[in-house]
This record gives structure tokens, sequence and C-alpha cells, in this order.
């Protein structure tokens, strides 16, 4: 078709020539359909034809008909034909009563079918007008039923068949944008409100509820559906979730309401089923006053700027209106982004904050001093740590000089130099540890509650001392080193999908929701006390394979159906060293509320500062030692100091 292939300008002027043309024969069907035969004008009656000829182009260019995308079009252009059309219709007879002598006593000859003369009858505006909605709407929809149609053979691969799930706002915004998609086969919509079956919703039919999609599956393969609920909970998304993950679908979502509300995402940018989906977690709103104690007004240093959960804490801090924030991080490229980044949502929120990158890492102990005390540090949330356990085990005294001495040098600084809040990111693995990299967190626990009792003399003489604050949680989604990219990665390479073990199970937390809570715990007052995020109810890794399996549009590869080699497979690759089965948040069971639904604070066992120091100590002369050495110390060490008394 050369249509497509023509100029912006000619394909306007095509149009309008076109319309023009539509005119005409709008006004000669009229008089056809009032007389009963088909009429054709004499020379001496051509000028009422011309009159609605030349009357339209600038009617219709001043509605705005040629500035629409044919493809494009929508209700409010098909409303403004309707309008258009209207007023040409009025403007064409004001012409006629106007500047002739007749109008309802015009005598009409038909000198080529009938000899009589016929009166010029007043229907003729109202079927004139019918005339042009049918012709130039029609052929506008023509036009983009023939734009939009698939261009692509329909048994092609490249083809893709979906189910649009929902049929409020977000289906139908979905709809539109998929319609521009020649590789989209768009089957219909689906929706558990069953009064809404066989109903049509811009073109698409509503074929029932969910439990339509097995049959629907049945007759088309391979088969997407797409949620197109924004405002849907977690806990209903859960379920749905759960009820389409053995149908063997693929299933993707429309971005949040938050999402699509702040800009970060579109109608259009689906994304695969994300395992938060599959928590069914509601997140708790924040306690606004815990939020900003600590952040609002202040100087913020946030060690490990650039990782996961340091750069996700940078993010909520900015909207808290900080005075200065310090990136901190040993990563060039981790530390270039997480820069990047704020500064153009600084643009964003029009916000006053500054934003100072420094590079260079917390083993650095004259680095770490000259940046709290250049930049006068209020707040410090201390996330810079080596954290992969496999990593780390063949690499222990890289975590003890990063994790523990890191630690150290940030926290003394902190007390030193006298500033307001200190709060360290630690983890579940740090609970009875079994592996260097809990082992060192956990040494960590102990540094950081050594050095608020060494301080709780000053506290009682009502001098200004830093308040040190622990928080521990589980897993976070879309952290580095989680088993969620690497279950996404082996999916897509067609498996197999490898496990540890089939009873391990883990706790898991959005990033934004674990971020959100840290910021909060900072403000809430203790006593060496660690405060634990509710984790929720631990997750089997087994099942949640299987559920991203199958909502991928795979299944699972089963061994007992002999030469079906389809699907993916699970294998089971046995627990890595250290790596527990179950993991824990607790040392023990002393533990209470706090004023966050969310938070917990947990009674732990901790020790004098004289004790720390002396095992600092040894680890200082520690390079002499071979690795099963110094692991067996490290574990011995933090295992002892695991229970309260």
């Amino acid at each position: 078709m050369f249509i497509p292939e023509l100029s912006r300008r000619n394909k306007k002027f095509l149009m309008i020539a076109t319309d023009t043309i539509l005119v005409t024969l709008s006004l000669l069907l009229a008089f056809s359909l009032r007389f009963g035969i088909w009429y054709w004008p004499n020379k001496e009656q051509a000028w009422i034809f011309a009159t609605a000829s030349i009357l339209a182009p600038p009617i219709f260019i001043q509605f705005g008909f040629y500035k629409t995308m044919v493809r494009f079009m929508g209700n409010k252009a098909m409303l403004e034909i309707f309008k258009a059309t209207g007023l040409l219709v009025l403007l064409w007879v004001l012409a006629i009563v106007t500047f002739l002598p007749f109008y309802l006593d015009i005598r009409i000859t038909f000198p080529r079918f009938i000899s009589s003369e016929i009166i010029f009858p007043r229907s003729i505006p109202i079927l004139f007008w019918i005339s042009l909605l049918l012709l130039i709407g029609g052929s506008r929809q023509i036009a983009k039923w023939i734009l939009l149609r698939p261009k692509t053979n329909p048994t092609s691969k490249l083809i893709r068949n979906v189910l649009i799930y929902g049929a409020g706002n977000g289906g139908i915004e979905l709809a539109t944008s998929l319609s521009h998609d020649s590789e989209v086969n768009i089957l219909g919509i689906i929706d558990d409100d069953k009064t809404l079956k066989d109903h049509f919703i811009q073109d698409l039919k509503v074929l029932g509820d969910r439990t339509e999609i097995k049959k629907i599956k049945s007759k088309t393969n391979p088969l997407e559906v797409l949620l197109a609920i924004p405002s849907m909970k977690r806990n209903q998304r859960k379920e749905l979730v759960k009820y389409l993950e053995d149908k063997e679908v693929s299933v993707r979502t429309m971005p949040s309401l938050n999402d699509l509300a702040s800009g970060k995402a579109k109608i259009i940018d689906l994304q695969r089923i994300d395992i938060s989906d599959l928590l069914g977690r509601e997140e708790v709103a924040p306690n606004e006053k815990l939020l900003t104690a600590c952040i609002s007004g202040k100087i913020v240093l946030v060690t490990g700027a650039g990782g996961s959960i340091g750069s996700e804490l940078c993010r909520q801090i900015l909207p808290l209106k900080p005075s200065l924030i310090v990136l901190l991080d040993h990563a060039e490229h981790n530390l270039y982004s997480i820069n990047f980044e704020l500064t153009n949502l600084k643009e964003t929120l029009n916000s006053d904050t500054k934003i100072v990158p420094v590079l260079g890492t917390i083993t650095n102990k004259a680095l770490v001093e000259a940046t709290i005390k250049e930049f006068k540090v209020n707040t410090i949330y201390h996330a810079a740590a080596y954290k992969h356990v496999t990593l780390l085990e063949n690499n222990i005294k890289g975590g003890v000089l990063n994790n523990i001495f890191g630690t150290y040098n940030v926290a003394k600084t902190a007390a030193q130099q006298n500033i307001d809040n200190f709060i360290l990111i630690s983890t579940d693995k740090a609970v009875r540890p079994t592996n260097i990299m809990g082992a060192t967190k956990r040494i960590t626990e102990l540094i950081i509650q050594g050095l608020s009792l060494k301080l709780e003399a000053e506290r009682e003489k009502e001098k200004k001392t830093t308040q040190f604050t622990i928080v521990r949680f589980g897993n976070v989604l879309g952290s580095s080193g989680s088993v969620i990219p690497l279950f996404k990665k082996q999916i897509e390479n067609g498996g197999p999908v490898t496990i540890t073990h089939p009873e391990v199970t883990r706790y898991f937390m959005t990033i934004s929701e674990a971020t959100q809570l840290v910021l909060q715990t900072g403000s809430i007052e203790n006593d060496c006390n660690v405060f634990v995020l509710n984790m929720g109810e631990p997750v089997s890794i087994l099942n949640l394979a299987k559920q991203m399996i199958y909502l991928s549009g795979h299944k699972l590869k089963t061994k007992n159906k002999e030469g079906d080699k389809s699907g993916i497979d699970i294998q089971f690759i046995g627990l890595q060293k250290g790596e527990k089965i179950h993991e824990e948040l607790f040392n023990g069971e002393h533990f209470s509320a706090t004023e966050h639904p969310m938070i917990m604070r947990s009674q732990e066992d901790f020790c004098s500062w004289e004790e720390v120091d002396k095992i600092l100590a040894v680890l200082e002369s520690s390079n002499n030692l071979d690795q099963n050495d110094l692991r067996k110390l490290l574990l011995d060490f933090s295992q002892k100091n695991n229970a309260r008394n």
C-alpha cells in the first residue's frame, strides 16, 4: 500500500480531497433517498453542491480533522466529526437562505429522469447530515481498521495471543495501547464480574470469568494473560496468581498505581509477575514522625550507597528533605549510577538537598574519619557489607576486613564525633551463624552493642551521645546475589532450575518495604536491643521455583512420562558450605512489640566492650591463621553470644 509511504503533507491533501468528494456524494445521497431515484443535478443546480464542497474544507480544518492520526482515532475524534458535520449542514442551509430567493419553494427539475417539478423538502438537511456522518465517520473507521489489521501471517510464531484480565479502566487503556501492535492478537477480556459476560468493551468481548482461561488455553497455545487491575491488593493478586500457576499460561502484569502515578512506568510497560505478588503482603503505611526524625533537615551519610539496599535507602531519603546526602561507595560505577539517578530525581522533586558522592572504602579509616568530620554528619545508615554467602566462604579475610573492621571504623568514628544516629543493616544469617557472612555480621552486631554500652555512662551524665541501632531482616527481593534473578535466567535459558535442598525455606520482603522500615527504626529509642523486621511466613524455595516456571508459561518436566522432554527441570544440587535449610530471625524467645506493628524488639545477649576489644585484637593479628582456623575462630565467637542469659 502506497499511502503509508506518503509524506504527512501529502496525506493531508489527499484526506481533504477525499472529504470534499464525500461531501458531494453525501448530498447526492440525501436527494436520492428523499425522491426515491438516483438524483443528478443539472447545470443550473450544480451550485447547490458546490456551496457544500466549498464550505467543508475550512470547517473540517478548524475542527482538527487532519491533525489526528487515523490509526489512533478515538471517541473524541468521532465527537468532533459529529459537531463539524452538523455545523456544515447548518451553514449550507443558511447560505441557501441568505443568497438565494428560494428554499421551501425551490423548484427542482430532473430532465434526465422525470418531467414534473418537485418542491424542495425540509428533510434534505437532515438526510444530508446523516449521510455525512456515515461517509465521513465511516471512511475513517474503515481506514483505521485497515491500518491496524495484522500485517503478518496469523499463523506466525511472532503473533502473541493474549487475554486481558480486567474490564476496568486499566484493561480498556491496555487494550487500546495493544491494538496498535500488529504482533498482538487480543482474544478478549476476562473479568470476575459474571454479569459482564458476552458484553463488548471497545470491540472486545468479555469471555467470562477466570474459569474460562483453561478452555481458551486448550484452543490457543501459547497464551498470555495480562493482569490489568493495577489497584488490586497484594493478597488478591496472590490468590489469582495461585489460581493461574497450573494453567500453563504466561502471566504479565501492568505496573502498580504508585509507579503509574509517579511516572516510573506506563500502562504498556508489562512485566513478569514479581515474587512480591506471590508473597501477598500488604505494606503498612509509614509512621511519618518516625520516618522523618533522623532525616529531615539533617546531614545523612549512606555507606554502600551504590548497592541494592544502599541505593534504595538513598531513593527514599531524598524526598524526606535532608539538607545533604553523602554517598560513600568503593565501586566507581555504582557510585556514579546512584549519584546520576539522585540528581535527576532531585530535579523532578524540585529539591534543595545537596548530594555529595565520595569514592572510597569503609576500610580506609582516615577517609571515613575525614568524611564524617568534614560534612558534620548527623545520621549514618551503614549498608556497606559483603553479603554473598558462598563467596565469603572462600574469601574469609576479605569478609573480616570489610564487614567487621570496616563497620568498626564507621561506628567508632560516629561515637567520637557524637553524631546523632548510627543505624546498622544486619541480616537473619547473624542468628546462630553457620557461615562466614553470618558470623561477620553477628560480630558487627556485638561491636555496635559494645559501643552502646561503653557510652552508657556518658548518657547518664546527660551528655550528647550517639544512638546506635541494629536492624535485622531476611532476604530482600531484587538485591544482588538473590536467588530470584538466577531462577529467571535459568527459566529463560530453558532450565534446569537449581535448588540446594527440597526443604529449604527463606524469608522475603520487598526492598522498598524493608528500606522504609529501616528508616523508621532509626528513630525508635532502644537499649542495646536488636530490631527485627516482621518478615511474615518463610517461603519454600521449591514452591517458589515451581510458581516462577508456571507463570512464565512453562510446565515442569516430569520424569514419569517416557519420551516427553518438554518443560523445565528442577535439579537439587545440595546445600552449599555454611548454608542453612531454614533461616531464623531471633536469637532466643525474648522479643517485644514497638510503636510500629512491623518492627519488633529482640532482647539478645551482648558482650562488654572489653570482650569485643579482645576479639578485635585477635582478628587484627589473624593474618597468620589459615582459612580453616580463622573460620573456626569466627564461628566459635559469634555462636557463643547468641542466647540471652
